[in-house]
């Protein structure tokens, strides 16, 4: 397994990154002489409508870390700032990213910990930015076991449409779509789960309930096929990513 730094994913989005766009320190996570910063990045401050964009949730799935540095960098974020606040967490596991572990340092699924009432603290350093509510949120990850591209969809969906389908069409050319009738043992549609539980008969939260329960009104869940090559994985979540920042302006 290639070895994977976090520093230098900071170092990176900190060189690509101009003096007016905000990076911030939501706090810093311990383990033994090391301390790992967590940041948020703000892009387009003030924009009418407020997006955040997360991944290395699951420290074992860095297509998503590595698209958001590609994002940063090659500046196609730019685009969308007349109309996006854009949130970055481009890396919320940094321990597990560097290990290609999928659980934190204590061994903990943070994706599983947004309703513990003594979360991990990398999980309590992200619940600090939905102060303010949020229109979209993106989390990008990665499914090992998966053949194709899917997503979850939650929230509200104004206008009388989803948009999964369109985000998948905008994916299909990279990769294929997993188009079974059930994925990770719910029911899917086209590669689009939108049939889940109520969170509040849930006993644990993944981050996309939360978010939800915070007042955010679209979540998407991205999922690549983690068996395919890594540069296709960071091409297709970054179209769909770019998709649903379009469609939903």
């Amino acid at each position: 397994m290639t070895r994977r730094s976090y520093a230098e994913v900071l170092l990176r989005l900190d060189r690509a990154l101009a003096p007016q766009e905000t990076t911030r320190v939501l706090g810093e996570v311990p383990h033994g002489e090391v301390k790992y910063p967590i940041q948020s990045i703000v892009l387009g401050r003030g924009a009418p409508r407020r997006a955040l964009i997360s991944a290395g949730i699951h420290g074992d799935e860095p297509a998503g870390v590595l698209a958001l540095m590609e994002f940063v960098e090659s500046a196609r974020f730019r685009k969308y700032l007349a109309d996006w606040e854009l949130t970055l967490i481009p890396c919320i596991n940094p321990h597990g990213y560097e290990a290609g572990t999928r659980h934190n340092r204590e061994d903990r699924d943070l994706n599983r910990e947004f309703k513990s009432p003594a979360p991990p603290l990398e999980v309590t350093l992200v619940q600090t930015v939905f102060s303010a509510r949020f229109d979209l949120s993106l989390e990008l990850h990665e499914d090992i076991d998966s053949p194709g591209y899917y997503l979850y969809q939650k929230g509200q969906v104004d206008e009388g449409a989803y948009i999964g389908d369109e985000i998948l069409k905008a994916v299909e050319g990279i990769l294929p779509i997993n188009r079974d009738t059930e994925i990770d043992g719910l029911p899917a549609e086209g590669g689009v789960i939108h049939h889940l539980s109520d969170g509040r008969e849930m006993d644990w939260w993944p981050m996309a309930i939360y978010s939800l329960w915070k007042g955010t009104r679209r979540c998407l869940t991205l999922e690549t096929p983690a068996a395919h090559p890594i540069h296709l994985r960071v091409q297709a979540h970054l179209a769909a990513l770019e998709e649903a920042l379009r469609l939903c302006r």
